[in-house]
């Protein structure tokens, strides 16, 4: 869900960024996942579901789940997610000196060149990131908004996370502080990761 991020996070070795943007789309045990997935990609896979374990139960994103009102709280995990691309985004400068208009340049072009790669839900969602800059529009509080609105018609169970913009926006501040208590310690996370050894990163 969080696009930017999980690509940001997954390193600097093209395959292993692909799994890491690619596993919200996959399902299933990591040995399953070898028979359709070179080592790479695999290790990725594995980056993501790291991150996903220690944001979970990181104190800055527990902050950020409390301040959303209880016909909200059941998504605020999702909420959160989405919003952290958008405060990667604002904040891009602080975390890299390559161009963020860069960066999701080379993503996009990820996507085309390890395309036998993509899951088949992937495959229907890439076309459109691209065409509609969907990395690139984060930057803009109102495309996060349109985001959850998306999510919310896709879910096939009831929920609230249609009309979640407002509640973001009377939190903006507080929200951005916590990501920002948040995400060095979920980069230095994933950058041990990333240099550990193939061995390692499939065991740990």
């Amino acid at each position: 869900m969080n696009y930017l991020a999980h690509l940001f996070l997954g390193g600097d070795e093209p395959q292993r960024r692909l799994g890491s943007l690619i596993a919200d789309f996959t399902r299933g045990r990591m040995e399953t996942l070898a028979k359709h997935y070179p080592e790479k990609v695999l290790q990725g896979i594995s980056v993501h579901r790291q991150v996903d374990l220690f944001t979970d139960r990181h104190e800055g994103v527990s902050c950020s789940k409390r301040r959303f009102s209880p016909l909200r709280r059941r998504y605020a995990g999702i909420i959160i997610d989405v919003l952290h691309d958008h405060y990667l985004s604002r904040h891009w400068e602080k975390y890299s000196d390559k161009s963020r208009e860069l960066f999701i340049a080379d993503a996009y072009q990820l996507l085309l060149d390890y395309w036998q790669y993509l899951p088949e839900r992937m495959r229907k969602v890439a076309p459109l990131m691209i065409e509609q800059d969907w990395l690139g529009s984060y930057h803009h509080i109102d495309a996060i908004g349109a985001v959850y609105e998306r999510m919310s018609r896709r879910l096939q169970r009831p929920n609230t996370l249609a009309g979640a913009l407002k509640e973001v926006q009377m939190h903006y501040t507080e929200l951005e502080r916590d990501f920002e208590t948040f995400f060095p310690d979920i980069l230095a996370h994933a950058d041990r990761i990333n240099k550990m050894t193939d061995t390692e990163v499939e065991n740990h």
